[in-house]
């Protein structure tokens, strides 16, 4: 995967194929907004917005996903594009915050290993600068995050 370009606060990442085609694109920004604990469903609101921009669908219904750290809102989305799978997250630090992170995922197909890869990079820090709790080294180290997160299962 090689860095397509950066723009601002946006960070886009591309695998492309010897013959051209694009595998996939990462995507990953941040956002300002009063978080506190998402009482206004700002995470689901970012996730939608991103989603009709990205795939250029009106309305894409969103689910609560959690990471160590971290919870937030996801939408996907299939279309009829060279990138057809696209995945929305909106995250943000379980406490107290001023905004979170952005990630979108276009893919040639639903599962994508270098996304995976780079996703098991994703580590969210408190606002001491120490990593959250349940980042255990070498626990999970191999469990699938694509397409980024697991539902929230309460």
């Amino acid at each position: 995967m090689e860095l397509e370009r950066r723009v601002g606060p946006v960070v886009t990442c591309r695998e492309v194929r010897q013959d051209g085609r694009t595998v996939g694109e990462l995507e990953a920004s941040v956002f300002a907004a009063a978080l506190i604990i998402d009482r206004d469903g700002i995470l689901a609101d970012k996730a939608r917005g991103v989603m009709a921009r990205a795939a250029d669908v009106a309305s894409a219904p969103t689910f609560d996903v959690v990471l160590p750290g971290a919870a937030g809102c996801r939408a996907d989305a299939v279309q009829r594009t060279s990138l057809p799978y696209v995945y929305v997250s909106a995250l943000a630090a379980r406490d107290s915050v001023d905004g979170g992170v952005l990630v979108t995922i276009r893919s040639l197909s639903p599962d994508w290993p270098a996304a995976e890869h780079m996703l098991r990079s994703l580590r969210v820090l408190t606002r001491q600068g120490k990593l959250a709790e349940g980042y255990e080294h070498g626990v999970n180290d191999n469990a699938p995050l694509f397409p980024l997160v697991v539902a929230n299962r309460r």
